[in-house]
């Protein structure tokens, strides 16, 4: 080995002992705990869908009500599921979207496209503010105190009145997976 390669091993090695004593002499520190309080987390969640009723809003129709059980709908015949939900909603700054999921119900191919959902929800009681244009888009929910809301949610299906020939006869569309989703979004 050379003698520049072993001064260089020599004095890193000194170095390094200098460095290790260095921890063991004591500075003035001090510290202090902050009397701020407690942070929680605020909530969003669906709780009880109560009260579905189905009604017949086909333009001419001679009642409104509609029998999912015993009738049958042709094309131009609208028909809606109306249904009172519960939205717990906490928070500073939450905003919310309220959306139906169209892939939750599984539409026989030929009717798709001529079986057409929208949504409307209306507020029955509650602090929150309600925003939407009444399809399928997401609706807004914004709690303005926080607590209990309680919505109107109506889901419409449209079958529509220029489907023609055999399309979309004998059909049925099971609507008992129908779902929907609370998402929350930043103000």
């Amino acid at each position: 080995m050379n003698k520049l390669v072993k001064g260089a091993v020599a004095g890193a090695a000194g170095i390094a002992l200098l460095l290790g004593g260095a921890g063991t002499f004591a500075l003035w520190n001090s510290s202090i705990g902050v009397a701020s309080g407690t942070i929680a987390t605020g909530t969003l969640a669906f709780g009880t869908a109560t009260g579905a009723t189905w009604t017949d809003n086909s333009p001419g129709a001679l009642t409104t009500t509609f029998d999912p059980k015993s009738q049958k709908i042709v094309p131009g015949d609208v028909v809606a599921l109306s249904q009172n939900i519960t939205i717990t909603a906490t928070g500073k700054n939450l905003v919310a979207q309220l959306a139906y999921q169209p892939s939750s119900v599984n539409v026989p191919i030929d009717l798709s496209g001529k079986l057409v959902p929208t949504i409307t929800v209306s507020k029955v009681s509650g602090d929150a503010t309600i925003t939407g244009n009444g399809t399928s888009t997401p609706w807004t929910i914004t709690p303005a105190a926080g607590g209990t809301t309680v919505l109107t949610v109506v889901l419409s299906f449209a079958f529509d009145k220029t489907t023609s020939g055999l399309v979309g006869q004998g059909e049925a569309v099971d609507l008992s997976g129908a779902s929907f989703t609370l998402t929350q979004i930043h103000s």
